[in-house]
């Protein structure tokens, strides 16, 4: 992350920064309400209202337009301790416009945030939140990132949006409300309350200058190494996919983790981890317990070439599996299918270190039914390729034996 960005084109004064945007905040039980848009005076003293009455900070992206007109409101605002980022100067999406254009908007829009007396670099919010390379790398030379944001709950009823926010909500959520919304603005002290409920600590936008930001000039595949490739392991391993020791290196524990949320997105099975997936893994939550009667199971979902360890109803850890590819083969003259059997098993035998079967070699293998198994392979190609066991990587494999007793229940299905 550590390097700056100086054009010709900065501003005086002004730092650099490389094409990135925040899309989560600090991981910790924090979150930011986020408000965007123009609003009446009426509208915006009922927001500001209940702000003070509940005592909690938000954050605020108005047009500069609209700022130019009503600097009085918007000093109140800032006033009252709440943050004003800058959100352009017009409501134009910054991919429509050229780069002077762009340039133009923003700092039209930082001008009159100064005269407020608010300093709003570097948090910028792009109109409609869309953007692209181009547009993050001419806002970095001007000193700002995106603030883009983890939930947007939309319209609707109150109660619906506010549900939407709380259900949602995670350690550095960047909830972004639309101020001329009515049922966004009435879902705000629930949003509030329940927030508070769940032990989340409300900040303003400020709380992001010691977040990662995702790099839009970077894109990760085996062999990289660096800031973003450690931001990379030690997100995956927060949502329950293993990567191996969190190090800077894209080696091969970090491989088989982005095939594993890969293959639960129903992604592109490719490990080349772009700006968008990237984004995606940053705001994704681990995966949720397929509903089963008992509090702690293996489920093996063939469909999506995943086994997600489950303990008291939450995915522990979510590992890619090469299951039966079914081929059919012959051996001692009969014919048999590659087909991992499907149903309800348990755990029935366990094998410590390697075990040698006619059909090859299986490391520290946990049978589920007859000579089925999950086991540790050399292989584990991203698609059905075993004679019919369940094949997990082999740097997972001895955690799996020791984590999963005789009689544990294993689910398997497509």
């Amino acid at each position: 992350m550590g390097w700056l960005l100086l054009t010709a084109s900065t501003p005086a004064g002004a730092t650099g920064l490389p094409p990135s945007e925040w899309v989560i905040g600090p991981q910790k039980r924090v979150a930011m309400i986020t408000f965007e848009g123009k609003t009446s005076n009426q509208k915006l003293h009922r927001v500001l209202r209940v702000l003070r009455k509940r005592h909690a900070r938000a954050s605020f992206f108005f047009p500069g337009r609209w700022l130019n007109y009503h600097e009085k409101r918007a000093r109140r605002v800032h006033r009252r301790g709440h943050a004003l980022g800058n959100r352009g100067y017009g409501r134009a999406s910054f991919t429509s416009l050229d780069e002077s254009a762009i340039r133009s908007s923003v700092a039209r829009s930082q001008r009159i945030l100064r005269r407020i007396g608010s300093y709003p670099r570097p948090f910028l919010r792009l109109p409609g939140g869309v953007r692209d390379s181009r547009t993050l790398r001419i806002a970095g030379s001007m000193g700002y990132r995106s603030v883009r944001w983890t939930h947007h709950p939309g319209g609707g009823p109150a109660d619906g949006v506010k549900r939407r926010v709380v259900r949602k909500a995670q350690a550095g959520s960047v909830i972004a409300l639309d101020i001329r919304r009515k049922s966004n603005r009435r879902a705000l002290p629930g949003i509030i309350k329940g927030l508070r409920r769940r032990g989340f600590r409300l900040k303003t936008i400020n709380a992001l200058d010691n977040a990662h930001a995702i790099r839009w000039d970077i894109t990760l595949r085996p062999g990289s190494s660096g800031a973003e490739t450690y931001y990379l392991d030690r997100t995956l391993r927060s949502i329950s996919y293993p990567s191996g020791g969190v190090n800077s290196s894209f080696d091969y524990p970090t491989l088989q983790a982005v095939y594993a949320f890969e293959k639960v997105h129903r992604m592109a099975r490719n490990a080349v981890v772009t700006p968008s997936e990237m984004t995606r893994i940053a705001v994704s939550q681990r995966p949720r317990a397929p509903k089963r009667s008992p509090k702690s199971f293996v489920d093996i979902d063939i469909s999506r070439q995943v086994l997600f360890e489950v303990r008291n109803r939450t995915v522990v850890r979510t590992l890619p599996i090469s299951s039966g590819n079914e081929a059919y083969y012959t051996y001692d003259g009969i014919t048999y299918r590659s087909h991992t059997p499907r149903g309800s098993y348990s755990v029935v035998r366990k094998i410590a270190g390697w075990r040698t079967s006619f059909l090859g070699r299986l490391y520290y293998p946990s049978y589920f039914v007859g000579g089925f198994a999950v086991h540790g392979s050399t292989s584990v190609p991203t698609y059905p390729a075993s004679h019919g066991c369940v094949r997990i990587p082999m740097y997972v494999t001895k955690g799996f034996f020791y984590r999963s007793p005789i009689g544990r229940p294993v689910f398997v299905h497509d």
